[in-house]
């Protein structure tokens, strides 16, 4: 079957709105498939390039090892105009890095990061969110994975153009949860700490909420 046929296919198949898991079964089946979902992400205007944007996503969270050798190609999501893509992109990039036999996230580890520097918080929250995956695989880049982080705060976000505290402080709480996934092997518990500290008050009150359940669990662990 030649591409041109397995892209119409597919296609077809897409325009069908099926169900996410029961492509992620098609594709396990029939991998060489993969290809043409990166395809048509990139050329199809039409809305079928989410959900192969899905499908992938999916794929990277259960069986990560097969989108491994198609690593490249993920990394090249985040670079996309289409903020839906992006954000995909960015989360199944960091699903790849527990995958990442051939240290390739290394390359653009500063690509990953700079994410946080989107005026964009949605962009900023993804990469942010995800970032423990980096740090548990990475451990030798931790403290240079906190550091971005907690420099967050020196960035500003924007909604409909102007600038928006409160979409910091959502991204804040996103942080939250992240150092919360390896905050017990942080070589930055004090920093870490510090930081959450200051988010009791937060004015989001899901955040300050957050803040002090991190504190509560955490606080004793300090190096």
């Amino acid at each position: 079957m030649n591409a041109v046929i397995k892209r119409d296919e597919m296609i077809q198949t897409l325009k069908a709105k099926p169900d996410v898991l029961d492509l992620v079964d098609k594709i396990m089946d029939r991998p060489k498939l993969i290809p043409v979902f990166f395809d048509i992400i990139r050329s199809e205007k039409s809305s079928i390039k989410f959900l192969c944007e899905k499908v992938l996503r999916k794929i990277s969270e259960d069986y990560p090892d097969i989108l491994y050798p198609y690593f490249e190609d993920i990394a090249g999501l985040i670079d996309s105009d289409n903020n839906f893509i992006k954000w995909g992109g960015i989360i199944t990039l960091s699903n790849l890095v527990l995958s990442d036999s051939e240290k390739k996230f290394l390359k653009v580890y500063d690509k990953y990061f700079s994410m946080l520097d989107s005026e964009t918080m949605i962009t900023a929250a993804n990469a942010a969110g995800n970032a423990w995956k980096i740090a548990k695989k990475y451990p030798d880049l931790e403290p240079d994975v906190t550091k971005r982080l907690l420099g967050v705060s020196e960035n500003t976000y924007y909604n409909k153009g102007e600038p928006s505290p409160e979409c910091k402080n959502i991204l804040y709480g996103d942080i939250i949860e992240c150092f919360d996934r390896y905050f017990k092997k942080s070589s930055c518990q004090k920093e870490i700490l510090e930081f959450v500290e200051q988010q009791k008050d937060n004015p989001r009150n899901s955040v300050a909420k957050k803040a002090e359940a991190f504190l509560k669990k955490h606080r004793k662990e300090e190096a």
